[in-house]
């Protein structure tokens, strides 16, 4: 889960941001997924660290926006944008220096603000309209996980194939899943269906435009928190892991049989900013991938 304090931090950013562009993602003018989430952003306090670890682990590239504050940096994957990350630093009490947040795209970032107080959430960050990205805003959902939305005013990217080194999935682990679909089903305009992980744990997969989004699962025993994590597309876990060792990262959550095969892993970066990371054959598939 993210910090309160590290939550202040991307409000800090995001709310001052209205001097720069382009900070939003290459989408098709006119075309809107309500549900898929395009754009992910990196609250980091070492800007050079991360962009050496990414980089390396990803081959992301990084380009600075001119006049940004807090050196806002677009990540780049093949030339198309996966998202941004900003410098900001870390609170005496916080515990970590990097965290990442989730925007999902919506048609009407007002509207979503009113959904979720009206369904028991909180705005974090109010809806503001910044030049060349549109409308955003920050939540967080009744049972406490952080995200946040974004009204593009360029429109959404294509439903292309993901490929290496893309953001591939998004899971919800939160302490009531039923719940969570039906929150997440109203605010996105899901289609939901319950399914079970290879571990048998029940899984809710959250669907629009015929495809699946996202997933939500139980908190792991022992785990107090919710929060959203979203996997990385890689060819290779077990090199994609020697390379987040080599730059200084960890394995958090190490492959093993249940977790399709050995084919999934979840790690941290230096400062512990948290993504997961997946090899999966690609096909369509409205349930999206087993776990």
């Amino acid at each position: 889960m993210i910090s309160r304090l590290a939550v202040a931090a991307v409000f800090a950013l995001l709310s001052t941001l209205a001097q720069a562009s382009p900070l939003g993602p290459d989408g098709e003018s006119g075309r809107f997924y309500p549900g898929k989430f395009v754009w992910f952003d990196l609250a980091t306090e070492d800007l050079a660290g991360a962009r050496a670890f990414y980089g390396a682990v990803f081959d992301w590239q990084f380009r600075p926006v001119e006049n940004a504050p807090a050196s806002y940096t677009l990540i780049e994957h093949e030339g198309g944008k996966i998202g941004g990350m900003f410098r900001h630093t870390r609170p005496p009490s916080a515990q970590v220096g990097s965290r990442w947040l989730a925007l999902m795209s919506v048609p009407d970032a007002e509207k979503a603000a009113q959904y979720v107080v009206e369904h028991g959430g909180k705005v974090l960050l109010a809806p503001k309209t910044v030049a060349g990205r549109g409308t955003h805003a920050v939540f967080r959902d009744p049972e406490g996980a952080v995200f946040g939305v974004l009204a593009a005013s360029g429109g959404d990217p294509p439903d292309d194939p993901v490929t290496d080194g893309d953001v591939f999935w998004l899971d919800l682990f939160t302490p009531d899943p039923a719940k969570a679909a039906s929150f997440y089903a109203g605010l996105g305009g899901y289609a939901v269906s319950e399914s079970r992980t290879s571990s048998g744990r029940p899984r809710w997969v959250l669907a629009s435009e015929g495809i699946a989004r996202a997933g939500i699962v139980l908190l792991p025993p022992g785990k107090v928190g919710a929060g959203w994590l979203f996997y990385i597309l890689v060819e290779d876990v077990p090199e994609t892991l020697d390379r987040v060792r080599g730059a200084g990262g960890k394995v958090v959550v190490e492959p093993r049989p249940d977790l399709l095969d050995g084919k999934l892993a979840v790690i941290a970066d230096p400062l512990g900013g948290v993504v997961g990371v997946v090899d999966w054959e690609i096909r369509v598939d409205a349930k999206g991938p087993v776990q």
